[in-house]
């Protein structure tokens, strides 16, 4: 193993969770729902979220398959139940940029302690956003096909693999119709699988931001539609998580990070349950912007974990008499050389606002959470993070140096 795992992680290793029993005691009665339309929550009483002291490493992780080599960065990380086993895949490659050593592992695991491969992608391109979803009884997982520059984001289609059986996936299957377009956040719910997408150029430095954002359906997997002829929005948003409350009405909070008349930063977004094809949008962006967003819901409550920026100033802190591309390079330049880590929110829907509640490990190039509900109460959270004990590593150096995996339990405790 390469002299890079330092102390603090053989410490961490040894006060880790040695497996995974407390996601497996729950398969004794099938496997749990993901959807919290399934689970009543007393709304009398209240509840504050708790994280589970120790962590789980997959990487490093001297349990996996001798034939999973992982590379420096390992990074981009989703998680599934299916078929009594826990299902993880994660991007690993030399950097946390594009290249051609890229590639999307594949594991499951029936005990948690001992690991299968299931699927290794080597396209000798870049291959980001794992993501799992289950329709009826098949597993399926996505990813999208980029390029290998390292200084360019360039997305070309979304593919699709269906699992047959152990160690065993179909050839891949391209389910997007629109090159450049990225699916960010899916969800199974209502009895369909919502993603949210967005597609054209991101990261240009001249000109106006045309980021389309789409909100797709599908009830087979394979065939995703649009939920209206137009976008969502139009402008400098690329990522947007998701929920819908116990009403049925939808939540999104955007990653803002091009930049349009919005302002730059994020927005939270909602849509009424019966046009969510219709989002209200805020004029203006928050300064604080929410990249890699997840969300989920216990009870009435929405929640978000995303990566927060430790830097005094805000993202979109460039004043706007300066033009676009002058503003979009020294906003990028100060984010990234600042200090990150990854943290729980809370949806305050009255006042429209999203609030801190507490951070979870992470440090340097953290945050791209994968959340499975375990039970009413639980979930599974899945991210990455460089070396824990580097508190205040930039974000940039984070990119560049290791990065690893490891998974916690979140748990809503009722307040006595």
């Amino acid at each position: 193993m390469r002299t890079v795992i330092h102390i603090w992680l053989l410490l961490s290793l040894l006060s880790a969770n040695n497996n995974l029993d407390y996601v497996f005691e729950y398969f004794i009665n099938g496997i749990p729902s993901d959807d919290p339309i399934e689970y009543k929550i007393d709304s009398n009483i209240s509840y504050v979220p708790r994280m589970d002291t120790s962590l789980y490493w997959i990487v490093p992780n001297k349990e996996l398959p001798a034939d999973v080599n992982t590379l420096k960065s390992n990074n981009n990380v989703a998680i599934e139940l299916f078929e009594n086993r826990i299902f993880i895949a994660f991007r690993s490659s030399a950097s946390h940029f594009a290249g051609s050593s890229t590639k999307m592992i594949v594991m499951s695991s029936k005990d948690g302690k001992i690991w299968d491969k299931e699927d290794i992608i080597e396209i000798n391109q870049d291959i980001r956003e794992p993501l799992f979803a289950k329709v009826s009884n098949r597993l399926m997982f996505y990813y999208f096909q980029a390029g290998t520059s390292s200084m360019k984001f360039e997305p070309t289609f979304v593919y699709m693999k269906e699992r047959v059986e152990l160690g065993k996936w179909s050839e891949p299957q391209q389910v997007s119709d629109v090159e450049s377009r990225v699916f960010w956040s899916m969800k199974n719910r209502n009895n369909k699988i919502y993603v949210t997408s967005y597609e054209g150029e991101h990261y240009k430095i001249f000109g106006n931001s045309d980021i389309n954002i789409r909100l797709l359906e599908s009830t087979d997997g394979v065939n995703f539609n649009a939920v209206s002829t137009v976008p969502q929005y139009n402008g400098g948003i690329s990522e947007v998580a998701f929920e819908f409350d116990k009403n049925g009405d939808f939540w999104a909070v955007s990653r803002n990070e091009d930049g349009d008349k919005s302002g730059f930063g994020s927005h939270l977004i909602f849509a009424d349950k019966n046009e969510i094809d219709k989002w209200t949008v805020p004029e203006s962006a928050m300064e604080n912007i929410f990249m890699s967003p997840r969300m989920f819901r216990h009870g009435d409550d929405i929640y978000l974990i995303s990566r927060r920026n430790k830097g005094l100033l805000s993202f979109g802190f460039m004043p706007t008499i300066f033009p676009m591309s002058m503003q979009r390079i020294a906003n990028w330049l100060k984010f990234t050389t600042s200090a990150k880590t990854t943290s729980l929110y809370k949806i305050n829907k009255d006042k429209m606002a999203i609030e801190y509640l507490l951070d979870l490990p992470g440090t340097g190039d953290t945050a791209f959470p994968a959340i499975r509900r375990l039970d009413a109460h639980s979930f599974l959270i899945a991210n990455y993070t460089s070396d824990i004990s580097k508190k205040n590593r930039w974000w940039f150096w984070g990119q560049i140096k290791p990065t690893y995996i490891y998974m916690t339990k979140l748990t809503f405790e009722p307040i006595n």
